[in-house]
């Protein structure tokens, strides 16, 4: 059965029979407690639970939304409908009568889990917060206490128990794309029909079943309009404009790290100020490549944005559009890469490539970027100044950040491929058991993977229906 936990006493979820008020209600555990909150879209905190179970823990799932309960229904369920105040309240009345070992959740900045943060920490609770991998796709990211801006990579001194002897990442092969779809379309639907039943409804994205549908349907029809144009594309600048241009990554409009941590950037301020400033002060025979994310390809229409001003600026002929295709490869044989806080900055570090960062980031702040400072017009003289004269990252320092976000911050695995998801499970309950002080250093060594092995960057062929590759990721999420 499961648990509702707000002020409605009627509910026609098959699995919710019983809905207390406090948590005092709940019957205490008898095992060492994992509370789980929201997770990526998919089954992946299911089996994850059944890991933990496995290791002797009970576990509670917290669902805010039909979605959540899609994927995490039965005896382990707890159901919440209310605002982020009384979930505050709840939660502080619940640690203090349950003490839980950890909270688990995915994406620190949604509005319920930085409240679920908060309140951790001021009960010496630890936090285990995923995010899509910092590199990809052989990794996730698990991170204590917060993701890419609020990472500890950031924020505190190295873990001196995060090392142990190298293993080689297990390959992540498959369909990302395909199933991280199927998924969404299971959760959003669900999401929609349980809208009466979590009167909150709570979710980081407000767009319901109808808006998300037409918007994945433009965004498939343009994958496919512009396929040729993007290919194309992409080899005439690997080819014949390689040192020739800069990168301008695009994140997702609504991505809550844009948000949060993006110093107030959006997508069209970023646009509009990177082709003013490259206009004005970039070599005139340099080019300027916006990379639009794929997710985002059909919720905006930044292609036609950017190509008018483009027009109006004059430098239409040295700008380019991209919404498809490796953003490693575009980054590898470009000048420089400037974003907000998006983690293709770490391809840039990566590739020895000059890295402009507007907003915060896992990144920022390590010596390894040209950082905006926050001052009035600095992002102007920023802009101003990388286009004239880009510096490389220092290697040495990029080698050593690698060496400690593969050390903690990265495990082996995927999110969303089913063949994949045990194994990632396990890799995950021991990295928790490590930091929880369970396991011996020793035994959780295999969780520490060296940096990947050179990515083999091939150029596409010279047909209209080849797929450029993927360089050491897809496309970025943040």
């Amino acid at each position: 059965m499961g648990h509702k936990i707000g002020r409605h006493e009627s509910d026609h979820l098959g699995t919710i029979v019983s809905f207390p008020e406090r948590p005092d209600h709940i019957q205490p555990a008898q095992k060492p407690l994992i509370l789980l909150l929201q997770g990526p879209v998919g089954p992946f905190f299911r089996v994850l639970a059944a890991e933990l179970e496995n290791e002797g823990y009970d576990v509670l799932k917290v669902n805010f939304n039909g979605g959540d309960w899609s994927y995490f229904r039965g005896t382990q369920t707890l159901h919440f409908s209310g605002t982020t105040d009384a979930w505050s309240d709840w939660l502080s009345a619940f640690i203090r009568g349950r003490q839980p070992e950890a909270i688990v959740l995915f994406g620190d900045s949604r509005p319920y889990h930085r409240q679920a943060i908060k309140v951790a920490q001021q009960a010496g609770i630890p936090v285990a917060s995923f995010e899509e991998g910092y590199v990809r796709p052989n990794f996730v990211t698990l991170e204590w206490g917060g993701n890419n801006a609020m990472s500890p990579l950031r924020t505190h001194k190295p873990r001196l128990h995060a090392k142990g002897p190298a293993l080689p990442p297990e390959p992540v092969k498959g369909n990302l794309f395909r199933a991280m779809t199927f998924f969404a379309i299971r959760y959003y639907l669900a999401k929609t029909a349980g809208a009466m039943f979590f009167r909150g409804n709570a979710h980081h994205r407000s767009r319901g079943i109808i808006s998300e549908s037409v918007l994945w349907t433009r965004n498939f029809y343009r994958k496919l309009r512009y396929y040729p144009a993007n290919n194309e594309l992409m080899l005439n600048l690997i080819e014949n404009l390689e040192d020739q241009y800069f990168v301008v990554a695009l994140q997702v409009h609504d991505d809550q790290q844009l948000l949060r941590h993006g110093r107030g950037w959006t997508m069209e301020k970023l646009i509009t100020e990177s082709l003013r400033s490259f206009e004005q002060h970039a070599a005139k025979n340099h080019h300027l490549v916006i990379k639009i994310h794929p997710m985002d390809r059909g919720h905006k229409s930044y292609r036609h944005f950017a190509m008018a001003l483009a027009r109006i600026a004059g430098c239409e002929d040295r700008v380019h559009i991209v919404d498809d295709g490796s953003i490693g490869l575009l980054i590898r044989h470009s000048l420089g890469l400037v974003t907000v806080n998006s983690t293709s900055g770490l391809l840039a570090l990566n590739h020895g490539k000059p890295l402009l960062t507007l907003g915060d980031a896992v990144y920022s702040g390590q010596g390894l970027s040209s950082v905006q400072e926050p001052q009035q017009g600095a992002a102007a003289r920023s802009l101003d100044a990388f286009w004239a004269s880009p510096k490389a990252p220092d290697k040495t320092a990029v080698k050593a950040f690698n060496a400690r976000m593969h050390d903690e911050s990265l495990v082996n695995g995927s999110f969303y491929l089913r063949p994949l998801l045990e194994a990632t499970a396990r890799r995950v309950v021991k990295r928790i058991q490590l930091e929880l002080k369970i396991v011996p250093i020793d035994e959780a060594s295999v969780l520490v993977t060296n940096l990947p092995p050179a990515e083999q960057e091939k150029k596409p062929k010279k047909s209209g229906t080849t797929q450029i590759s993927a360089s050491l990721s897809v496309d970025t999420v943040n």
